[in-house]
This record gives C-alpha cells, sequence and structure tokens, in this order.
C-alpha cells in the first residue's frame, strides 16, 4: 500500500497523515493527570505512563459495557418477576426481534472480516521491518568484512612478497638498478600500508557498531507470529459464534442462545482487552514515525558507538550530502593506483629473466583483487543502500503496520459495541421472558385464580371430607344436578355463590374416561394447530 503514496518513496520518507492523528492524542500521566512530552522516550516513566493512560480507556469502556448489562439483566429479571400474565408476543414483533438479531450477527460477521485484513496488513508490515533491519546488518557486516579482507591480505600476502622481491633485489649485481629496485620496493610497501591503514578507519566504526538488529529481528518475528496466530484465532472464534448465533434464530434454540451469549461476553473481555493493547503500540509507533531520525540519533549516541556526523549522512542522505569516509576512500584509492603503476615499473626495471617475476605476478593478481574489493567496498559505504533500507522500514512500520493495526482497532471497536447489542438487546429478553405457548383467556373460569392463597384454600376445602356430604357418606361420586329440568335449583345455586368454580367439581364419564374440563380441550387443541401451522 505505501508503494502508491509517492513515486519517490525510496529517497523521501513523508510522514503519513494517521499517524499524525495519533500523535496528536494527549499524553497525561495516569498518576498527576498532566500532559508531557510527546516525542518518542520510550525509556522515560512519564511517557510510559502517559501510554498507560490512553490503554486504559477501551479498560474503561469494557468496566461500563459490563455495568449496562448487568443493570440490563436485572431490569429484565424484575420486569418478569412482577410480569404476572405472560402473553404471547404478536407475531410483527417475534420476526422483528429475529430479524434484528440475524442482522446484528451478519454485521458482527462484516467487521470480523475487517479484523482479519488488518492482521494480514501488520503481518505484512512486521515482515517487511524485520527483513529491512537483517539488510542493515548485512551491509555493516559486509563492509566490515571486506575491509578485514583488504587489511589481511596487506599482512599476509602483500607484506611478505614485499619482502621476498626485496631479498632478491639485494643480490642484483648492478648497483644502480639495485638502488632504483629497492626503492620501488619501498615505494610499493609504502603506498599498500597507505592503502590499508585509510581502509582501517573505516573498519573501526564498523566493528563499534553494536545494533545487534538481527536479533532483534528474530525476537520480532517470532513476537508476530504467535500474535497473528492467536488474532487468526480469536476472529475465527468470533465468527463461529456468529454463525452459532444465526443457527439459534433460524431454529428458536434457547440453549444455542444462552451459549451465544455466554461465548459474546468472554469476547467482549478480549476485544476491549486487545483494544487497549493495541492503542498502546498504535500511539507509541505513530510518535516515533513523526520524527524517527531524533530518536535514532540519540539511541546510536548511546549505544552503537558511532559518531552522530556518520548517523547523520545515512538517514538523510541528501545529493550533497559529504560522505564522512569520503577521504579516506579516496586515499585509498590513490595509494591502490600508485602501488599498481610503482608495480609495473619494477616489472620493466627487473625484466623478463628475472628470479622476480614470478612473486611480480601473485603481486598482480593480488592487486586486481584488492581493486575490486575496494570498489566493492566504496558502493557498500555510499549512503543510498543504508538509507533504502532505512526508508523501507520506515514505510513498513508507518505505513503498513498501523494502517493494520487502525483496521483491527476498528474492527473490534464495532464487534465489541455488536456484541454487547447481541448479548443486551436480543438475546438476553428472548432467554429471560418466558412466553406462552398459545393465547390464555383470562374469563376462562377454569383457570386457577391469580392470588395463590384462593388455589391453595380451594384445595384444601376440596380434599376435606367435611366439606364432601358425599364422601362422608360413602356414595362415592356425587351426582350432577341436572339445570336443564330445574332451572330454579342452577338460579339459586349461582345466587349462592358467585365465585363458584367449576374445577371444583367432579370429572364427567364419557365412554368409560374422564372428561377434561373444556378450557383444558380448547388449549390443547389451539396448541395443537400451532404446531401444525409451525
Amino acid at each position: 500500500m505505501w508503494q502508491l503514496v509517492s513515486y519517490s518513496w525510496r529517497s523521501n520518507y513523508t510522514v503519513y497523515w494517521l499517524t499524525e492523528w495519533y500523535h496528536s492524542w494527549p499524553h497525561i500521566k495516569y498518576q498527576s493527570f498532566e500532559t508531557v512530552d510527546d516525542s518518542f522516550q520510550p525509556d522515560q516513566e512519564e511517557y510510559r505512563q502517559a501510554l498507560l493512560f490512553l490503554a486504559s480507556i477501551p479498560l474503561a469502556w469494557l468496566i461500563l459495557t459490563i455495568l449496562v448489562i448487568f443493570v440490563y439483566c436485572c431490569y429484565g429479571f424484575f420486569r418478569r418477576r412482577r410480569s404476572r400474565s405472560p402473553t404471547r408476543p404478536s407475531r410483527t414483533k417475534s420476526a422483528a426481534k429475529t430479524w434484528g438479531l440475524a442482522i446484528v450477527a451478519l454485521l458482527s460477521l462484516s467487521f470480523i472480516i475487517v479484523g482479519f485484513y488488518g492482521n494480514e496488513e501488520t503481518s505484512t508490515g512486521v515482515n517487511r521491518l524485520t527483513n529491512a533491519a537483517k539488510d542493515v546488518d548485512v551491509t555493516i557486516n559486509e563492509v566490515s568484512t571486506q575491509v578485514n579482507k583488504i587489511i589481511a591480505t596487506y599482512k599476509n600476502d602483500i607484506s611478505t612478497n614485499i619482502d621476498n622481491l626485496n631479498k632478491i633485489f639485494m643480490n642484483e649485481q648492478d648497483r644502480q638498478k639495485r638502488n632504483e629496485l629497492l626503492a620501488l620496493t619501498e615505494n610499493l610497501n609504502r603506498y599498500t600500508y597507505s592503502r590499508a591503514d585509510n581502509v582501517s578507519r573505516i573498519s573501526t566504526d564498523a566493528d563499534s557498531v553494536k545494533l545487534n538488529l538481527t536479533s532483534k529481528a528474530d525476537d520480532l518475528e517470532k513476537y508476530e507470529y504467535f500474535r497473528w496466530l492467536g488474532t487468526i484465532v480469536l476472529l475465527s472464534l468470533e465468527i463461529i459464534v456468529c454463525l452459532i448465533a444465526l443457527c439459534a434464530v433460524g431454529k428458536g434454540s434457547r440453549c444455542l442462545l444462552v451459549f451465544v451469549s455466554v461465548t459474546c461476553f468472554f469476547f467482549i473481555i478480549l476485544i476491549w482487552c486487545r483494544m487497549g493493547i493495541e492503542i498502546f503500540i498504535t500511539v507509541g509507533a505513530s510518535d516515533f514515525c513523526v520524527d524517527p531520525n531524533t530518536y535514532v540519533l540519540s539511541y546510536t549516541d548511546g549505544n552503537a558507538g558511532v559518531d552522530q556526523d556518520v548517523v547523520l549522512y545515512y538517514l538523510t542522505c541528501y545529493p550533497n550530502s559529504q560522505n564522512p569516509y569520503g577521504t579516506s576512500l579516496r586515499d585509498a584509492q590513490q595509494a591502490e593506483t600508485l602501488a599498481e603503476a610503482t608495480l609495473e615499473n619494477i616489472e620493466k626495471l627487473a625484466g623478463p629473466q628475472s628470479d622476480a617475476v614470478e612473486i611480480l605476478n601473485k603481486l598482480d593478481k593480488t592487486f586486481q583483487s584488492t581493486s575490486l574489493q575496494l570498489q566493492n567496498l566504496v558502493a557498500s559505504v555510499n549512503c543510498n543502500t543504508l538509507k533504502t533500507d532505512y526508508v523501507i522500514g520506515l514505510y513498513s512500520t508507518c505505513y503498513d503496520t498501523i494502517t493494520g493495526i487502525s483496521f483491527m482497532m476498528i474492527g473490534s471497536i464495532l464487534s465489541g459495541i455488536f456484541f454487547t447489542v447481541l448479548i443486551s438487546s436480543c438475546t438476553l429478553p428472548i432467554i429471560a421472558k418466558r412466553k406462552a405457548d398459545y393465547e390464555v383467556d383470562r374469563e376462562d373460569p377454569f383457570l386457577p385464580p391469580d392470588n395463590p392463597s384462593a388455589t391453595l384454600e380451594r384445595f384444601s376445602r376440596r380434599n376435606d371430607p367435611s366439606r364432601s356430604p358425599q364422601r362422608q357418606s360413602g356414595l362415592g361420586s356425587p351426582t350432577i344436578p341436572d339445570y336443564n329440568r330445574d332451572p330454579s335449583f342452577a338460579a339459586s345455586s349461582v345466587a349462592y355463590n358467585q365465585d363458584y368454580r367449576y374445577e371444583d367439581d367432579p370429572l364427567i364419564r364419557r365412554h368409560g374416561h374422564d372428561s377434561p374440563p373444556p378450557s383444558y380441550t380448547l388449549a390443547m387443541s389451539g396448541r395443537s394447530r400451532n404446531q401444525d401451522s409451525g
């Protein structure tokens, strides 16, 4: 993604607007609630407190969410306890709640997919950062290796061969020729030593650099792998919960709804805790990305042991910047040219029949290899290679990683909110409030009274032998009066007791079986029709 930001991304780093926005967040200490410097200072206790204060905001929201869910559950519970007459909800309201729960589950799925994209973008940025850090270490190690090879070649090969030339030329009979050859070998030795001495200055700085970027990159890769894998597992479990919620809506299973509610509650805790960690990392990384050179200069000054001018040269690498090793490299190249010219003069003066021809050929091959090594060293010491790796690391951190974590935070915020809605607005009312399976007619005389004490009193009266003359006399089941033949008896009975309930009467024997009350028969027939229609 950051390749599209600017065509010249390899040479210039541009601060991302998103990092500037995160950097503008207030940095407040949680102990004294005072603002602190917003520059990237991970070693300062006050700066770490400011990041922890920002990271605690999602945790405060988590506590508020838990309190809201708890209050809503208590409200639903007491509302259910106070309701004495549960009624069957209308089909319109039931369908609206079902579709509402399904829509919430689908929206949660879409926001989880946003989290997957952010996770992959973050992983891509971290991988590019680790590769760039390893490339920086490789470049520094190559410089040190090339310098050590040039110095070792001078000490082991060139110096030994020059000493052998001196021994051969000392036996030269012609005094004038001998003096000229000895003078040329002395100049050859001085030039090769000058070249090695100039190169050794670069070796001193290269060996003193102790960044250990490779080991740190390896540690970061291990952490990133477990972070990526854990995020994938968490988001996959969230998707499974959303699918289970859809199945629960379709089947109307209370057990599945209870499982979804409990699981969503734990996911809400994990989501907001992860949100706090992401804010901590994002704000800290944005503070670094706004002004990365300042922190790198301060860090290398105390840990790398390199001159600040050298570090600034590689961080900026302007076209008109002066290479701090340019003078040493030019002197080394000049000494290399003079040494090669001196070697040619020695070959001409010594002649093809000299005993030193073999040694001169070895020196010629050695100079060719060291000349190639010196050219590679000049290319490695140039700021373009390290600056490219540095800029790639900045774009990977400040663009890919920050963007990926931002998408993950957006997915976390929306998933957490919709999971809360899934529990509070849809799932808990379905679980907490029991609904009647059929329409209840409150005027039905066969229903028990609302007062429980009246029900117990009637039950005791029904089973009391003193109140049943038929049971006292042992006549068995009482006879049912014929109200059609004697209307005056029915009228007197109704006038005598207006609260007479027909459930006190014995069941009527029809075809050898006791018949149930009419209300029970109507209720069961209505329930069977509902089941057939469902």
